[in-house]
């Protein structure tokens, strides 16, 4: 399980931009471009960085619908999106020339969540991996839907020092304990909802 994990984090890292370096390698190039496809695509939008959250929540109203009509029947995949796109508006409103320890803390962080969410997935031996990878590039595009907010991540991962993201073996290891122990908690309430429900 411990290599699992790392490879899904190595995984994770390799579908973010090379911070190291201007010039991107043939995987995150792709990245990008379908990144920006999707951008492309995208139509009522707001055209700037913040965009719209009625209820202060940190997710945008657009994504938290978007979010919640795929996963309204599923509380921790629908949990962990909405905690990573608090952590995408975060990052993009961050100014380039501020502390470099929030950017990386922030990425990280983010890095994480997606990590923990794939982990979870392959632990369960998801029927329709492939569909949920490619879900989790459709919920990037659709957090980063204006040239703007794209443009403000890119220069975000372009300032990042190349290891930023190298763990112990220690850290990987309280990092799968953390992540299995918040997916057991989701597990706990199904089975305290249920048993309301019968009672």
């Amino acid at each position: 399980m411990k290599k699992l994990f790392s490879t899904l984090f190595l995984l994770g890292t390799l579908l973010t931009l090379n911070a190291s370096n201007k010039e991107l390698n043939p995987v995150n190039q792709q990245w990008l471009e379908d990144l920006k496809v999707l951008v492309s695509l995208s139509d009522k939008r707001i055209d700037y960085l913040s965009g719209i959250d009625k209820n202060s929540n940190g997710v945008r109203d657009d994504v938290e619908r978007y979010i919640l009509s795929k996963y309204m029947d599923d509380p921790f995949q629908r949990d962990m999106f909405f905690k990573a796109a608090k952590k995408i508006q975060k990052i993009i409103a961050l100014p380039l020339n501020g502390v470099i320890d929030e950017h990386i803390k922030l990425d990280r962080e983010l890095l994480e969540v997606y990590t923990c969410r794939d982990y979870i997935l392959y632990r369960n031996e998801s029927e329709n991996i492939e569909d949920e990878l490619l879900n989790k590039t459709l919920f990037k595009g659709k957090v980063l839907n204006t040239p703007q907010r794209l443009k403000a991540y890119i220069e975000h991962k372009k300032i990042l020092p190349s290891n930023f993201d190298e763990l112990t073996d220690k850290e990987l290891i309280a990092d799968k304990k953390s992540c299995l122990a918040l997916y057991h908690s989701y597990q706990n309430l199904d089975e305290q909802s249920t048993t309301l429900i019968i009672k």
